[in-house]
């Protein structure tokens, strides 16, 4: 009785010692994810889309589309696409061209209405990179500037800029930016969805 007594002790203690060693090491795995997670969660950034129309510091008409961090950690926004009416805005002349000129203008003449109030300074747009840049927390960048122009002395950018504060409302906008942990989202503005993706869509914006 005694062998079989003690084999049993050495059984019940090696079956002891294997649950140790496996409580010990799932212990180990799920501190070490809870250390990750809050570690991720230290440096979450959460990028923002908005736009307005007048620059209160300056007290002047200012059109300006802007990406600010409100998150906690730094962010790269590897990928921008915006769309209007159902079609990506991969050339700013073309879009203009599509949304702004005023009715009276013959379709064949949009384009030209456009190339001449960039031409003439009836207009301008102040452009900064946000594709590929990182973004401190709380960073702000105007992507997109343009002071009002005058109505009277340039008519033609006075209409534009006036139709594109009407529809940059209607500008969907899509952005993709991944933390320092390469952990990224895809968020969408008006809507202010955000989702977790494994990778960043190609950017489609073109300044030209």
């Amino acid at each position: 009785m005694r062998p079989s007594r003690t084999r049993l002790i050495e059984l019940i203690v090696a079956v002891s010692v294997v649950v140790i060693s496996v409580a010990s090491l799932f212990i180990a795995w799920f501190q070490g994810r809870v250390m990750q997670q809050t570690l991720e969660a230290s440096v979450l950034p959460v990028i923002q889309y908005g736009s307005g129309n007048y620059d209160l510091d300056r007290e002047e008409w200012r059109m300006t589309l802007v990406f600010r961090n409100t998150g906690i950690g730094p962010a790269e926004l590897r990928s921008l696409r915006m769309t209007w009416d159902g079609e990506t805005i991969s050339d700013t002349s073309q879009f203009l061209a599509r949304c702004c000129v005023p009715a009276e203008v013959p379709p064949a003449e949009r384009h030209n209405y456009v190339r001449q109030a960039f031409v003439s300074g009836e207009l301008a747009f102040l452009f900064d990179d946000v594709e590929g840049r990182f973004f401190a927390p709380q960073e702000e960048v105007e992507f997109i500037t343009s002071a009002r122009p005058d109505a009277e002395t340039q008519p033609r950018g006075h209409a534009l800029w006036t139709a594109l504060d009407e529809v940059r409302h209607e500008i969907d906008v899509e952005i993709c930016y991944c933390s320092v942990f390469d952990d990224c989202w895809l968020a969408r503005f008006p809507g202010q969805s955000r989702e977790r993706v494994d990778r960043c869509p190609d950017p489609t914006f073109s300044r030209n």
